[in-house]
């Protein structure tokens, strides 16, 4: 199997730690969607030992961990795909300048201005990358109202130019920000519902399972649930994770975490760990215990903290490029998947719906089932994605989302003038016009 290539067509090494991540990182999304699916289906509930020790674990490792796994990977793609960009395009204008493909060193006045436009480029690949995600987005939102890909397409449209210019510092004061917002938020709010007695897990759940009655009211209900919690994306934790997972593009810690294996370890460990203890409080609640006001700020704090331990240990179980560019076993089926990430996990809503929406429709069946047992049918569903994915990388076909997202990208891209190049004043000779140089892109 040949290298894959980047998102922009540039010829560069696809490394494997990404794609394994994104593989196994669907695994913990379908895991993580799974309440969702049985509360519409009213289909679990907890029940037995298995069921309460199940919930721990989903408390501690999965739930609130899950989703910022996916934003520092989406970071992290988003990242590398505009740094490509750049690199490929500014050689493109460089050598589009009368002379340079004849032998002519550019000057640095030359390279700034290419630099500059293949910038501009790479923040336009974005905006137009993260439009079309929303609007994809809002259509799976009327099967799936926990839908993130509109989620994602919004922070890219919203900081494509902090992106494309690497404007980390900055990034890095509003993730404070919001850090600190959200917490005291969140707190506010908790602190209201417990005033109003939703006490308990079993409190909560008591209103959770409430399901539309018709087509029409389920998908007006998702698509309102769904605006809703959108709004709210460009003050949530999708934005410190992906500017956490952009940044870690100018590293090597993810493109090469052989080189780096001490630290990742200590990570991976240690990220698991202290997001574990930050969701005791959690777990305890989700068990039947009393919702305390402060745990669910600290949950999602911990959740991202949960998540970097996460990418590090995948990561480190990844490896680097090899250098036939060939993955084998568990590594190579998860990689499969996770070049193909929206297909898998809109696949994911798709089997979920047919199994809580659609089976009880037609059979009049309902499902009844503990906490382990429906975790049971995520994982089913995420190893049936692994199957899709792995037919299609037999056959040679990337993802038909992956497809339709790069067309949709790449037809609606429009030409735009360019400034004039810096006009290159050679050692000898007349000085060149500034007509030579009004280019067209």
């Amino acid at each position: 199997m040949k290298l894959a290539t980047s998102f922009t067509g540039s010829r560069g090494v696809r490394y494997p730690s990404p794609d394994v991540a994104r593989g196994f990182m669907l695994l913990l999304i379908s895991l993580a969607n799974i309440p969702f699916w049985t509360g519409v289906a009213r289909a679990s509930a907890p029940n037995d030992a298995a069921d309460t020790a199940w919930l721990w674990v989903r408390s501690l490792l999965i739930d609130a961990r899950s989703y910022p796994l996916f934003s520092l990977l989406f970071g992290f793609g988003l990242a590398t795909m505009v740094n490509r960009r750049i690199a490929s395009g500014t050689q493109s204008y460089l050598q589009s300048l009368p002379g340079v493909d004849a032998g002519r060193e550019p000057t640095s006045q030359e390279e700034s201005w290419a630099r500059e436009q293949a910038t501009v480029d790479a923040r336009r690949l974005v905006r137009r990358r993260g439009a079309w995600m929303i609007l994809f987005g809002f259509v799976h939102a009327t099967l799936f109202s926990g839908d993130v890909i509109a989620a994602y397409g919004l922070v890219a449209v919203i900081f494509a130019g902090w992106l494309a210019r690497k404007h980390w510092k900055r990034a890095a004061v509003l993730c404070a920000v919001i850090l600190v917002a959200g917490v005291v938020i969140t707190c506010v709010i908790i602190s209201s519902m417990t005033s109003q007695g939703a006490a308990s897990a079993t409190d909560m759940r008591a209103g959770a399972g409430e399901s539309a009655t018709t087509l029409l009211s389920y998908v007006s209900h998702g698509v309102t649930a769904w605006a809703i919690n959108l709004s709210t994306t460009p003050i949530s934790l999708v934005v410190p994770a992906m500017f956490l997972g952009a940044r870690l593009a100018d590293t090597d810690l993810i493109a090469h975490p052989e080189r780096h294996r001490r630290l990742l370890t200590v990570v991976g460990l240690g990220g698991l760990g202290l997001g574990a203890v930050g969701g005791i409080a959690i777990a305890v609640r989700s068990t039947g215990g009393p919702l305390v006001v402060w745990a669910v700020s600290f949950d999602r704090v911990a959740g991202l903290v949960g998540a970097c331990g996460w990418l590090a240990l995948l990561a480190l179980y990844a490896g680097g490029p090899r250098a036939d560019g060939r993955l084998t076993g568990l590594r190579k089926l998860a990689s499969n998947v996770g070049r193909r990430s929206m297909t898998a996990y809109l696949s994911q809503s798709f089997l979920f719906a047919a199994v809580f929406l659609a089976l009880p429709a037609l059979t009049g069946i309902q499902l009844h089932l503990g906490e382990a047992r429906a975790a049971g049918i995520a994982a089913a569903v995420w190893l049936a994605t692994v199957g899709l994915c792995a037919v299609l990388e037999r056959g040679g076909h990337a993802g038909p989302f992956e497809t339709l997202l790069r067309t949709a990208v790449a037809r609606s891209e429009r030409r735009r003038r360019l400034p004039a190049a810096p006009v290159a004043v050679a050692s000898t000779g007349p000085v060149a016009t500034p007509d030579a140089y009004d280019l067209v892109h």
